[in-house]
């Protein structure tokens, strides 16, 4: 057997690349692919069996197999099945994981389809699963026996979704969920409500679900949100919902009751509003509306606040807020923002006493102070990252100018908002951070805002550039292992899977360069771009 630190015959299927494989030369046939079989020397609890089932679906692709005859069958001896031995440290079902190690795993496959995975637990065992999954073409798998040991980079890899510029139902989001697994993605960041609608069901203010969504059913309860989190943590997968304020919340006033609280900003188009942080009101319509959400997102480790683009101008509107801080000894706007979010923290922390920990947007124009333990979430450009004043808070990465989806193809109203980006532009993208940062990189997110993106053009919004993301958050040391051929290689093995599942995905070239990798993608693309000058 030969051993490889990243890549030679077997990785041109998997994405992402792992971390260590040894490999033999057998290739065997998994004649009967019904007979798949799941063994633990414990009883698997329901939610281990749900991400079995999961992927006994997904392996057992277009085949009317039984799943209840594959689960502690082992002894059942039958040539040609994949035999799974399931090896876990804990059974419990987790909502996020602290450390990369809880997503570690070691796999061994041998010549008679043998297939011992050991863990830490479920979410080890679903990327373990991922990876065997992805070995598995047309019923054979290549190079055996293969042994993997796997952990991923960064602990944060994800993507996030809007569905207050267009409503993303229950299924779609599922759907999601399924396609990050396959990426060995674990985040999924939920942009909820904005300035256009607020589609979650609240309990005290239902009016401001009702007076903004967009349809009958447009909205989402908190059994869709509980249904939506079970899932999500089966797969592996993390939830984190943003109700973003003081701006995006032009959807809060459309009653009368409420409309007080709002400041209606002052454009050519009336849809923008921030929050009048000088109120009582708002703190207690705020406060029920977290009540809400810490309720409804009980099983959750983060909430983001967003709060960013607050508009001077909005605030300039009304004359009685400068009154509140010339009363108040606020000196400027700035200091005014401030206010509002140790208010908005204090409801939070002291007064529901949630003990989730606060995502919030920051970029070079938006830099309010942080607590210690509140993590930064960098929109801003990646030339820009220098320019960032919280130096040890742990960060999340979504370079505007790389990692934004949906830029390129024009804003709501048809005006160009920027320069669209290329799967090669994510590929070119690498985390890291300025020299004097010393807080933990702790991933990052591709970004895709709603303004244009509906359920017909969501996975090919997202991917394959999310797969590119993917494959640089848990392994970013392929770039130097592989040539760049054989890493479109690999991302062409993971379109033709994802197309193989239904999802949708944007074609990353043409059906020759797939089939001619080395004629059409001969170099490095670091070197590709050096040779052109493109910066």
């Amino acid at each position: 057997m030969i051993y490889i630190q990243f890549l030679l015959l077997v990785v041109n299927a998997i994405m992402p690349m792992p971390n260590q494989i040894i490999y033999g030369y057998y290739t065997v046939r998994i004649s009967n692919i019904c007979q798949i079989k799941f063994f633990s020397q414990q009883e698997f609890p329901n939610h281990i069996l749900q991400l079995l089932l999961h992927y006994h679906q997904l392996i057992t692709y277009d085949e009317d197999c039984d799943f209840e005859e594959s689960i502690n069958n082992i002894n059942i001896k039958v040539d040609g099945a994949l035999k799974f031995e399931i090896s876990l440290e804990s059974n419990e079902q987790l909502y996020w994981v602290k450390t990369t190690k809880e997503e570690a795993y070691e796999l061994n496959i041998d010549e008679n389809l043998n297939v011992r995975i050991k863990t830490s637990n479920h979410w080890g065992l679903a990327r373990a699963l991922d990876t065997v999954n992805q070995l598995t073409i047309n019923n054979q798998i290549e190079n055996l026996p293969i042994y993997i040991n796997d952990e991923p980079q960064y602990i944060h890899r994800g993507v996030m979704i809007d569905t207050a510029r267009n409503f993303l139902p229950v299924r779609l989001i599922k759907r999601t969920i399924d396609a990050l697994v396959i990426n060995k993605l674990n985040v999924l960041h939920w942009h909820i409500t904005d300035d256009e609608s607020f589609p979650l069901l609240l309990t005290n203010y239902s009016q401001i679900t009702n007076n903004s969504k967009f349809w009958k059913d447009g909205y989402f309860t908190k059994e869709d949100i509980q249904d939506i989190i079970e899932y999500a943590s089966i797969r592996g997968v993390q939830i984190i919902p943003e109700i973003d304020t003081p701006a995006h919340v032009y959807s809060w006033g459309r009653s009368f009751e409420l409309a007080q609280i709002i400041i209606a900003c002052d454009t050519d188009i009336q849809q923008y509003g921030q929050l009048d942080p000088t109120l009582d009101f708002t703190y207690e319509v705020l406060k029920s509306v977290m009540q809400d959400l810490n309720d409804m997102f009980a099983k959750v480790q983060f909430i983001h606040f967003g709060g960013n683009e607050a508009s001077i101008s909005c605030f300039e509107q009304k004359p009685s807020i400068k009154e509140f801080m010339d009363q108040n000894g606020i000196k400027n706007y700035f200091d005014l923002q401030v206010y509002y979010r140790k208010r908005q923290k204090d409801i939070w922390k002291n007064q529901i006493k949630s003990q989730k920990k606060i995502i919030y947007w920051y970029n070079k124009k938006h830099q309010l102070p942080a607590d210690q333990d509140d993590i930064v979430q960098w929109c801003g450009q990646s030339n820009e990252l220098q320019d960032l004043k919280l130096k040890t808070n742990p960060i999340i990465l979504s370079d505007y100018d790389l990692l934004s989806l949906d830029i390129g193809i024009g804003d709501s109203f048809g005006d160009p908002d920027d320069f669209y980006q290329s799967w090669k532009d994510v590929y070119s993208w690498v985390p890291k951070l300025a020299e004097d940062f010393n807080g933990q990189l702790l991933g990052a997110e591709a970004l895709l805002w709603g303004h244009t993106n509906t359920r017909n053009t969501h996975f090919q919004k997202l991917f394959l550039r999310s797969s590119i993301l993917g494959d640089i958050l848990w392994n970013s040391n392929s770039k130097t292992s592989e040539q760049f051929w054989q890493f479109t290689q690999r991302l062409s093995e993971m379109e033709d899977r994802m197309n193989k599942y239904k999802f949708p995905v944007s074609p990353f070239t043409s059906g020759y360069c797939k089939s001619q990798t080395q004629v059409c993608f001969p170099y490095f693309y670091i070197i590709q771009q050096n040779q052109t000058g493109k910066t």
